[in-house]
Formats: structure tokens, sequence, C-alpha cells
């Protein structure tokens, strides 16, 4: 995404000049190593463009975005303990380099750091506002993980169900992260709505597409195994389409498979012709589209500038992914 390079490279040059002190090293060797280690920065560039579409430069913006992204390495170090994850970013996570106390910690601490660089904002900018739609978008996380968890040992999972937990997993921060961009620029509650609902609908269409992904990509551009999600028993929302559409013995069928992780590759073939012949594929598909259709109308209520043509850019190149 070569049109998002400048603010990709703002929010790098921040984080790399952070003042992390050396000792002890337990707590800020584990920080470093997180924050060293890449990403796409999506959530702080979605602040940026916030706050440039409603009158604030990047500089202006930056420790809202800051916030953002330490925040949201703070939730990947805990949600790999949570997931017992061995990789992220293709390295050890740091519950393995380290261990899974010290990655709490050093999560708990990155926490903090990213509280405190709402501290650096102007005086004029809404603190209390900011503060508030902070904390808020962080316990919507927590509840969307919750949720996600309490799946694990359900089989009766409904779609409503499962597109409240991707609101709050992840479509929370992205809406979060929009929002703290206006907040910077003093936009008004009808602008603010508008970019609490871009973002939202953003996570819903990101989450799903990356379900359908795992069952419709090109193995050789996924970068993972493909049909992982469905070896690995995960309630994503073709599955839960599934259960809600196939008929009695197909569904306990399907149950069965659930109680029974991993399923091995035929049963996993199995699964997805059963997709297709229920049609989960395509209506997915349509899902995913309808929200990006969604989002770019959202778009369209914001004045022209080169921040929001970056954004459509965005969204655009984001609805065309294959992986």
């Amino acid at each position: 995404m070569e049109f998002l390079k400048e603010y990709v490279q703002a929010v790098e040059e921040e984080i790399q000049s952070l003042q992390l002190p050396d000792r002890p090293a337990y707590l800020y060797d584990p920080q470093r190593y997180i924050l060293a280690n890449g990403g796409k920065r999506i959530r702080p560039v979605l602040t940026l463009l916030a706050g440039g579409m409603c009158g604030r430069s990047v500089e202006q913006t930056m420790p809202a975005a800051l916030a953002v992204e330490l925040l949201h390495n703070f939730t990947l170090m805990h949600d790999d303990i949570m997931d017992q994850a061995e990789n992220r970013r293709g390295k050890p996570a740091v519950h393995v380099k380290w261990d899974s106390s010290t990655a709490i910690l050093a999560g708990d601490a990155l926490f903090t750091r990213a509280m405190m660089q709402l501290q650096n904002l102007e005086d004029e900018v809404d603190h209390k506002k900011m503060s508030a739609i902070f904390l808020d978008g962080i316990n919507a996380v927590c509840e969307g993980q919750a949720l996600d968890m309490d799946f694990e040992n359900r089989v009766d999972v409904s779609p409503e169900e499962y597109l409240e937990m991707i609101a709050g997993k992840t479509g929370a921060l992205l809406s979060a992260s929009l929002q703290m961009g206006g907040v910077v620029a003093g936009a008004d509650d009808e602008v603010l709505g508008n970019l609490a609902d871009l973002g939202n609908t953003l996570g819903y269409a990101f989450q799903i597409q990356d379900d359908l992904l795992d069952v419709v990509a090109d193995p050789d551009k996924f970068g993972k195994t493909v049909a992982g999600d469905i070896v690995e028993c995960k309630k994503t929302y073709l599955m839960v389409l599934s259960l809600d559409a196939c008929n009695k013995e197909e569904r306990k069928w399907l149950q069965e498979c659930l109680n029974n992780k991993p399923i091995d590759q035929p049963k996993v073939e199995k699964v997805i012709d059963l997709y297709k012949e229920l049609g989960i594929i395509e209506a997915t598909k349509n899902k995913v589209d309808g929200y990006y259709s969604r989002a770019e109308s959202i778009l369209e209520r914001f004045g022209e500038s080169t921040y929001k043509q970056d954004l459509h850019k965005l969204i655009q190149t984001l609805k065309t992914r294959e992986y």
C-alpha cells in the first residue's frame, strides 16, 4: 500500500523514538521486541487519516495514533497467551521468547504507556472525550475477546452472536482509532458518529473477509494453511451460517466435528462441500461486499481532501485483498 507509506513511516519514526528505559530489561525488552516486529500499522494510520479529514495535521494527531498502536500491541501480547499462539508476525510470540508472566507484565506496561501518550495531545483537545472513547474501545475489545473464548465451548453460536463478537474484538478498536482522530480535530458528535460507524463497518468487513479467505484463498498467496480455521474447529462466520442453515442431520455431523478437533482432511473437504451446497461461500462474499460498499457510502459524508482519497484507496485495497 504505497499510498500509505508516508503515514506508516511517520508512525514508525515515532515508535522508534519512544524513550523506553533500559532497566528493568524484564519489563522493557519485550515491549521493544513486539514494537520492532512490524505490522501494517493500519489502526494508527486510520487515526491520522480521520484527523486529516477533520482538519488536523499528522503531527497534531500523532499522539492519539501512537496511543492506538501501543494499545493494539498490548492486546496482541495478551491474546497470544490466551490463544497459546507460538508465533506473531513470523517470530516467536513474547510469551514464548520469554514467559507468560513477562508477557502479561510487559503488556500491562504497554497499555499504561498508551494512556500516557494521550497526555501529549494539545491542551485544546477534549481530553475527557478522548479518554472516554479510548477506554470504551478497549473495554469493547475485552468483551469481544470474552465472547470469542465462550464460543470455543459452544456449538450453538448464532450469526447474530458472531457479529456481536466481531463488533467488539475487531470493530471496536477500528472505530476508536477513527473517532480519536476526529476528537483531535474537535469534530462534533455527528461527525464522530460517522467515524464510529465507518470503523465498525470496516471491522465487520475485514473479519468476515478473513473467514472467507481461509476457505477460498490461493494457497501460494495466503501465507498460511488454507482451511486452517476448519481444521481447528473455529466458529467462523461461514461455520455459524452453516449451522444455522443446514438440516438436522447435517447439523449433527457438524457438531460432532466441532466436538472432536482437529478435523482431518477428508472431513475438512466435506465441510467445504457443505458450504458450497448451502450457498454459504456466495452469501459470505455478498456480506463482505455489502459492508465495504457501506463503508464507501459513509466516507462520502466527508468533504474532499487527500486524506479522504487515501482512505478510499485503503478501503478499495482491503476490499480486493487476497490474503
